[in-house]
């Protein structure tokens, strides 16, 4: 049988299996982050440019903000004061970044600074001093919002360099997170009288002014959003963990075991999500892979988490601990498995579809663009010259095909 190649079809595209996986392994790397309270980092969308804030040394002393440029394997000490850190963000870049503190290093409030140059160099802001403890950028570094603990919400939509008073009430704000654009925010509240009715609250105008949402009221902690801002995710202390798809409007619990959740991270499509555990108990990090409908332990790295981050596609991840106790940072990227090349040929009304007869066992699968659902090509393989083959009539229209490991 003669065929022709695939370059000629014009109706068909083979599509490289492996690059549909994106499922994370299960070994998390130690990086050189000497042992200080880290509170937060925040990451480039590729996930090549860190920045961690400190809030202390192991003896209770101000600490710094750190850097790295190579993923997390080394970092070192940025030229910003030592403070008590909470809290940092990031353009999509790494090169513009925020920082808040939650005192200086005479314990005084603290105040916001910003980097325009990846962390080489660092200004204080004209944002009023409080005891900042909650920061979030858009991707570009032009709108900020910071929220302080005991205190007020603010903004800024020219990279920090004016700051206005937002009108949310005074509460025991505890974190802050933003659509890429930053018009999309979420900010987690303490109530001033009980801790225990705090409230999660939306805004739709880069934080200039804020709803509470129907959310269950509660000690909440974290919050994360995806790029678009509809997909969002908050944990409590008190052990809840809920999700939304709709900015906020309705919740859903998460079934996951009760911890003290202390940070949260989404992936920019909020496909893959991350609940890390602090307080007086460690806990490994729980990953989804499908937007919170099923939960799992990632290894057995036990941590009190503070703070995590994911690359915008969701193949790199970092989490730091420092809640109770002087912690370190991690690292840990997707394990994409090797799989065989898919190879297309025509002859008529037929395509034959091959790869390496040696490759393990494989199904075909086959979809449609502007489809949701893969599914498994009826026609079976068989094996020819070393190769697996499977003889499909020609479609009309493109398809898309790949291989699913059984």
């Amino acid at each position: 049988m003669k065929f022709c190649t695939a370059p000629t079809l014009n109706l068909v595209v083979a599509f490289n299996s492996a690059a549909l996986f994106s499922g994370f392994g299960q070994n998390w790397v130690q990086t050189s982050a000497p042992v200080l309270f880290w509170q937060s980092l925040a990451s480039s969308a590729d996930g090549a440019k860190f920045v961690a804030a400190a809030y202390s040394d192991a003896s209770y002393k101000p600490a710094g903000l750190y850097l790295s440029t190579n993923s997390g394997s080394n970092w070192n000490l940025s030229g910003a004061p030592l403070q008590f850190w909470e809290r940092v963000a990031s353009s999509s870049d790494g090169s513009k970044l925020v920082a808040a503190a939650y005192a200086d290093a005479n314990w005084n409030a603290g105040g916001i600074y910003t980097s325009t140059n990846s962390g080489s160099t660092w200004s204080l802001t004209s944002a009023p001093k409080q005891n900042w403890i909650g920061l979030t950028s858009s991707a570009d570094g032009k709108s900020m919002v910071a929220v302080g603990w005991g205190g007020f919400i603010y903004f800024s939509t020219n990279s920090g360099n004016q700051w206005t008073a937002a009108d949310a009430p005074q509460q025991y704000w505890r974190a802050v997170a933003a659509s890429q654009d930053g018009t999309k925010l979420l900010a987690a509240g303490f109530d001033q009288t009980d801790l225990r009715q705090g409230q999660l609250w939306t805004s739709a105008d880069s934080g200039r002014h804020w709803t509470p949402t129907a959310a269950l009221k509660t000690n909440w902690f974290c919050v994360a959003s995806s790029a678009d801002g509809n997909h969002l995710i908050a944990g409590a202390s008190s052990g809840a963990l809920f999700t939304s798809s709709n900015s906020g409007l309705t919740w859903i619990s998460n079934n996951l075991p009760a911890h003290e959740w202390f940070a949260v991270a989404s992936s920019a499509d909020a496909s893959k999500l991350a609940a890390l555990p602090g307080g007086d108990t460690p806990g490994p990090v729980y990953l989804s892979n499908d937007g919170g409908q099923t939960w799992s332990p990632n290894g057995t790295l036990q941590g009190r988490w503070t703070s995590a981050s994911f690359s915008a596609d969701g193949t790199k991840m970092a989490a730091v601990e420092g809640g109770y106790q002087p912690g370190l940072i991690f690292t840990c990227e997707s394990q994409v498995p090797t799989r065989p090349a898919l190879s297309i040929k025509c002859s008529g009304t037929y395509i034959a579809i091959t790869w390496p007869g040696n490759a393990g066992t494989y199904v075909l699968q086959q979809i449609s663009p502007g489809e949701n659902n893969w599914t498994d090509v009826s026609s079976p393989a068989t094996l020819a010259e070393d190769m697996n083959q499977v003889l499909i009539t020609k479609p009309i229209g493109q398809k898309l095909f790949r291989l699913r490991s059984e």
